[in-house]
């Protein structure tokens, strides 16, 4: 099968298998029980059937990463929890100090929590979990922690190995579990303190979850949610047959409308961009603990990856992929505290950006459309997941508007296997964005190389570096981000679209759903990458339109 009958599949072959598991399911007569939008004269007012993506990674447990990217909150408690502005307040902790050295946490947790069991929570459940986690250390990394003492009933003391200002995220994201209780199998069984707690699951199905009696916090309207786990297509589907009261759609359903739902479109900082190896070729590195081929003999030029940055138009990538639904992005941190604002570009340059290929030496010799320089032709692959239609939406326009520079860019459809064994020797699809700037550090810093999936570009810079742990090592947030900023851009350097510009970022998506129109979601907090349960931080203050 040649490529472009591969790239056609990729895009047809999930529609069609959503749409079989679609059939499959209402004809097994696993149909959802009927919703507020079918039967509001049942009295069903309590109930929500939702359709949002696979959301059942991480399967409940922290040690296998649930709370990675912050989508506990249904479920089980943090100490703290992010609020709309992005600051960080108790959620299980009734109150909380740092020393002004930055070495010494203190929380103090409240005395009314319970587990969905009816078990208390204790001060020595969150010291199990985070010692726990910490012997672990791969779903969450807390190598930092020097040590964790108890004193009493309800404090908790963190002291560190040095500040570590990224900290305060992880401390929003872990979720408490039982001490008594957690064990090998605690997927099949999680039992939280969150204001939900899982009744039915049913692997790669559905997840049903019912009201916590014992919640210490505000009482959801809603009290029994049933999750579809359906692709994009096969959850639009349900919502066209009245089977779903919410559901996530792709941009290319948003011009469909639906009776009884209105189009919700919610501000993210879930990014997209283009990872570029900045070293040439002939290296090697480890992704995962496991050896692969580091750089790139095209994009370890500086003018090709600039030529890019400035040439590309986002908001044109963003109009033919996303039909406008998106912004551009030029971090993955823009809308945030410590995004610095002064490395916004004018782009779609393309005069600029074919005069600094030339400029660099880059020229068209043989009038094939494509710049060389050194026997070099200007052509290298770019990878993206297979299964994910944005990002190959993306690619394609990407790889369109390069050629208008004299780049040629042919774009692979793969797994994420095999993404992350090509992925620091071509460029990849990336995507991310947190309500916190860790990412900052772990994509940009070479104090991670060859660690995890960590810097896929291997970036370099010692200024950056310096930023970069002085952002990392500072006593308070506010100190934090101004070295966040700097690291971006402090005039001279930076990984920035205005200098190194490893990472052409290129957009943020925004997340699309579909809303009974009886249903009131709230004033919603900003969405991370990953839509599956960002829409549920602020669960409690849902309620029903009248």
């Amino acid at each position: 099968m040649n490529k472009s009958k591969n790239l056609l599949w990729n895009r047809i072959g999930p529609l069609l298998m959503s749409m079989l598991l679609l059939l499959v399911f209402i004809l097994s007569g696993c149909s959802p029980s009927p919703t507020i939008s079918k039967s509001p004269e049942e009295g069903k007012k309590d109930e929500l059937v939702l359709a949002v993506g696979m959301a059942d990674y991480g399967m409940f447990d922290p040690k296998k990463t649930w709370g990675a990217i912050g989508q506990i909150r249904l479920t089980h408690s943090s100490l703290l929890k992010p609020t709309k502005d992005l600051t960080f307040v108790g959620d299980l902790a009734k109150s909380f100090e740092t020393s002004k050295d930055g070495y010494t946490w203190t929380f103090k947790i409240r005395n009314d929590a319970k587990f969905s069991n009816g078990d208390p929570v204790t001060i020595e459940d969150v010291l199990f979990t985070y010692e726990m986690l910490k012997e672990d250390g791969i779903a969450f990394d807390l190598s930092f922690v020097d040590k964790i003492e108890i004193t009493g009933n309800d404090t908790i003391i963190f002291t560190l190995k040095e500040p570590r200002s990224t900290f305060i995220s992880q401390l929003s994201e872990i979720g408490i579990v039982p001490k008594h209780i957690y064990g090998d199998n605690y997927s099949g069984n999680p039992i939280g303190s969150g204001p939900y707690q899982v009744t039915q699951y049913n692997d790669g199905e559905q997840i049903i979850m019912d009201y916590n009696p014992y919640w210490y916090g505000d009482e959801p309207q809603f009290k029994k949610l049933t999750f579809l786990l359906l692709k994009e297509d096969a959850a639009f589907a349900a919502a066209k047959a009245g089977q779903v009261d919410i559901c996530y759609i792709p941009p290319k359903f948003a011009g469909q409308t639906i009776p009884g739902m209105t189009l919700h479109v919610l501000e993210s900082v879930d990014s997209r961009g283009i990872t570029l190896p900045v070293l040439p070729s002939g290296r090697t590195g480890n992704i995962n603990s496991n050896e692969v081929q580091v750089g790139n003999d095209i994009t370890s030029h500086l003018a090709i990856r600039q030529a890019l940055n400035i040439g590309l138009s986002r908001q044109g990538i963003i109009d033919v992929t996303m039909d406008g639904y998106g912004k551009a992005a030029y971090s993955i941190v823009d809308g945030t505290p410590w995004f610095n604002e002064k490395t916004v570009i004018e782009d779609g340059r393309i005069e600029e950006a074919k005069q600094l290929l030339a400029d660099a030496g880059w020229v068209d010799t043989n009038t094939d459309g494509i710049v060389e320089k050194d026997g070099l032709k200007a052509e290298f692959d770019l990878y993206f997941p297979s299964n994910d239609q944005l990002r190959g939406d993306i690619a394609l326009a990407v790889a369109d508007q390069a050629l208008g520079l004299g780049i040629k860019i042919n774009i692979m459809g793969a797994t994420w296997d095999e993404i992350f064994v090509q992925g620091k020797a071509n460029a990849c699809l990336w995507g991310g964005g947190r309500l916190h700037p860790h990412q900052l550090y772990t994509m940009y810093s070479s104090k991670v190389h060859n660690k995890g999936y960590n810097n896929m570009t291997h970036y370099a810079n010692p200024v950056v570096d310096d930023y970069l742990e002085k952002a990392m090592y500072a006593a308070t947030q506010e100190e934090a981000n101004k070295y966040w900023k700097l690291a971006q851009w402090d005039g001279k350097t930076g990984f920035s679209p205005l200098a190194d510009v490893p990472i052409v970022w290129l957009a943020r998506v925004g997340h699309l759903y579909l809303v009974n129109n009886k249903v009131n979601i709230g004033n919603q907090l900003m969405h991370t990458h990953g839509y599956e349960f960002g829409l549920f931080g602020n669960i409690t203050e849902w309620s029903i339109n009248q």
